[in-house]
């Protein structure tokens, strides 16, 4: 894929291409973003540009036949286990990168921010000392976690959240986007939050019966006793991909709670359930519609570290539940 086809970073495709045209290539660049907004697409991007004999990513000289097949010598893949980048990974790059090259050779490394502080500092005598022809592409999503040392010795490049007509248009090339309804196509792409990660992932899962699903328990919510919520909570799937995306259809029921009891129904995502919205909303003052989505917004932050999703969740639901009463 040439950078110009790259759908919704101009800022960082447009600083990319001018280093390509000016024959300034950093040895280490850093790549820091959300989820699922381009980084890898963008970095892999860059690497055929480097490789391809007209360093414009042709799709037709040796070079880049050889990198769409992946066994390019020239590219390597660096990519952490579930927790981390090891020590051993980082001396076996170090051995590699230490030959001299007559042409690029270029080093991905994923979550960047998992590699232990061995590995890290490791990395780091080799950016203070990099080969000729070398370049580094680290990508993370977190950027508080690298290095401030290793940061300085790069050049960052910052990935934005997508807009929801870029996540649209790139959507639109990936699946059948006309296969759905278009609400609940709107639906996907506002819950996205700016990432085709994301999307893609709404997508691909059951997430109409899973949304339905959720809502009912909302919607019974009300009229539900502490004991029946305790049940509920104790039974709720511990999968924490699927709680993220139940909590996150939580969020948006209660701001269209919040929307309806203002009169802007406008802002509505959940259409298809106006007439329980109306009823519900009377049920809710506006102070616990606000407590319970800043609630809900900790909740997902939370679910990032290592606690128990059935608490948190029977903590959620109770909380719902008094917002009734308050």
């Amino acid at each position: 894929m040439r950078l110009s086809d790259i759908i919704g970073q101009e800022v960082a495709v447009k600083t990319l291409e001018h280093s390509i045209k000016k024959g300034k290539i950093s040895h280490a660049y850093l790549f820091d973003g959300e989820n699922g907004v381009g980084k890898e697409t963008t970095a892999l991007s860059l690497v055929n540009h480097l490789l391809c004999e007209s360093k414009s990513a042709c799709g037709q000289c040796p070079d880049c036949l050889k990198f769409e097949r992946g066994n390019h010598p020239g590219f390597r893949l660096i990519d952490s286990d579930s927790t981390s980048i090891k020590i051993d990974q980082i001396r076996d790059l170090k051995e590699k990168a230490q030959f001299i090259n007559d042409h690029y050779m270029i080093w991905l490394i994923k979550d960047a921010h998992k590699m232990t502080l061995q590995a890290a500092n490791s990395f780091l005598k080799l950016l203070e000392e990099p080969g000729r022809m070398t370049v580094f592409i680290l990508v993370t999503n977190n950027l508080r976690q690298i290095l401030p040392t290793i940061r300085s010795r790069c050049q960052v490049i910052s990935f934005s959240r997508l807009s929801d007509e870029s996540v649209h248009q790139i959507l639109s090339s990936k699946v059948d986007i006309d296969s759905r309804p278009e609400n609940t196509v709107n639906l996907i792409i506002k819950m996205s939050r700016g990432s085709i990660g994301k999307a893609l992932e709404l997508w691909d899962i059951p997430f109409l019966e899973r949304r339905k699903w959720i809502i009912e328990q909302l919607i019974n919510i009300p009229s539900m006793r502490g004991p029946e919520i305790l049940g509920l909570s104790q039974k709720w799937i511990e999968d924490r991909s699927v709680v993220e995306t139940d909590l996150e259809l939580m969020l948006q029921w209660y701001r269209d709670l919040w929307c309806t009891k203002i009169d802007a129904n406008e802002w509505i995502f959940n259409m298809d359930y106006q007439n329980e919205l109306s009823g519900l909303s009377k049920k809710y003052p506006l102070a616990s519609l606000e407590q319970i989505t800043t609630l809900i917004m900790e909740m997902i932050v939370q679910l990032q570290r290592n606690v128990r999703v059935r608490f948190i969740m029977g903590y959620l639901l109770l909380q719902m539940r008094k917002g009734v009463l308050a």
